[in-house]
């Protein structure tokens, strides 16, 4: 029996209708920038704000420093109960800092709606209709984002627009890949896609513009900025290690075994396997130089290497299905139906620790191995030097 598309599309609107209400009703309390709850308005853009303001102001040997950031939150907003930390290389305290020149509600707002516009725009390239927009519109990850005001959106529209451009403008492409210099944990696995396709002049694109963005980086903050952001990362991966977010946002399978009481040897044993495994997968789809199959592989590998991952780093995982195109088989549809529901982790996390986002992964890079086996793909020939 086929599959009814409409009947996909009320139940992902229902849902996404049902979240938007609640988050209405959690917001309709707040005071003074903060919501009842003690979080902040805005959610983690406070992190953003207040480290572009605190640069701004000249404080960047301190950017990192847990007591000066939180005087800027408090004073954002007053009764807010929970620090929001700043854990980004300098590359994206650039951008903070352009935002952080207006103030924070308009800055909040205005990132928001810019990365969700950029986020569509992306994202309706490679989708293969204007109706298939209600798979990202109501995407839990994304509708989380309207509470949290994350970076999602804005690293899913860079890579949708680097795919997009990838064999069309190599050069333009190389330039988006090297904004992902931003968050490089979500980047290491592009140069291995760009030079086991073949696909030089974007690679060397890609890594002339990254030379220059990071480059920006210390002309601009100074070079022990990037000394002060590696020794930041101890304390970050404690958020990880010790299970120190207030909310069920964690998206890495290692910290999914955390919250389900298992060893961190254990954890950390089991991601990197996994890890590792798909990066093999990954690499094998790589070689065959298809962009849709290679393209969905890269996200949802990407996805599963790092143990730093939140549910709004999922987002990236939308443009992986949707270069897939309309669902084929089960795989498919399973594959499309956990890649929309992966930011669902926040609500299940609540309850159990289930590796949602981890899944979700996992189906998107076996239904891109199958769509390559069943299309019979040889490797990329070798370029011509």
């Amino acid at each position: 029996m086929p599959l009814k598309r409409w009947a996909f599309e009320i139940v992902a609107v229902l849902i996404a209708a049902s979240m938007l209400g609640y988050m209405l009703w959690r917001i309709s309390g707040a005071e003074n920038m903060t919501l009842p709850s003690g979080q902040p308005f805005f959610g983690d853009f406070m992190a953003f704000w207040s480290a572009g303001r605190a640069a701004l102001d000249g404080h960047i040997a301190d950017i990192h420093d847990r007591a000066m950031l939180w005087s800027y939150q408090q004073a954002i907003a007053p009764d807010v109960r929970f620090y929001a930390p700043w854990n980004s290389p300098p590359t994206f305290l650039m951008v903070v800092s352009l935002l952080a020149l207006v103030p924070y509600p308009v800055a909040a707002i205005g990132f928001l709606v810019g990365t969700a516009v950029l986020f569509g725009f992306a994202i309706r390239r490679l989708l293969p209709d204007a109706r298939a927009l209600i798979f990202p519109a109501t995407a839990p990850a994304v509708i989380y984002q309207v509470g949290t005001v994350q970076a999602g959106m804005l690293l899913a529209g860079i890579t949708g627009l680097a795919l997009h451009f990838l064999d069309k403008r190599p050069r333009v492409a190389g330039g988006f890949i090297a904004l992902l210099a931003i968050k490089p944990h979500l980047a290491i696995l592009w140069p291995f896609f760009l030079a086991l396709s073949g696909r030089w002049r974007a690679f060397a694109a890609a890594a002339v513009a990254t030379l220059v963005f990071v480059a920006l980086g210390a002309l601009v903050f100074g070079p022990e900025s990037y000394i002060r952001w590696f020794e930041s990362l101890v304390a970050s991966q404690t958020l990880i290690s010790e299970q120190r977010i207030t909310t069920p946002a964690y998206a890495s399978l290692y910290a999914n075994l955390l919250g389900l009481g298992a060893s961190h040897a254990l954890a950390i044993g089991v991601h990197s396997t996994t890890a590792i495994a798909a990066v093999i997968v990954a690499c094998l789809l790589f070689r065959k130089g298809d962009l849709a199959t290679g393209g969905a592989a890269l996200c949802a590998s990407t996805l599963l290497i790092s143990p730093y991952l939140f549910f709004y780093d999922f987002t990236v995982l939308l443009i992986g299905a949707a270069l897939l195109g309309a669902p084929r088989t089960l795989l498919d549809y399973a594959a499309a139906i956990f890649a929309w529901g992966a930011g669902l982790t926040v609500a299940a996390g609540y309850y159990v620790a289930l590796p949602v986002c981890p899944v979700a992964a996992w189906l998107v890079l076996g239904a891109a191995f199958m769509r390559a086996r069943s299309a019979g793909l040889a490797p990329a020939p070798a370029p011509q030097l």
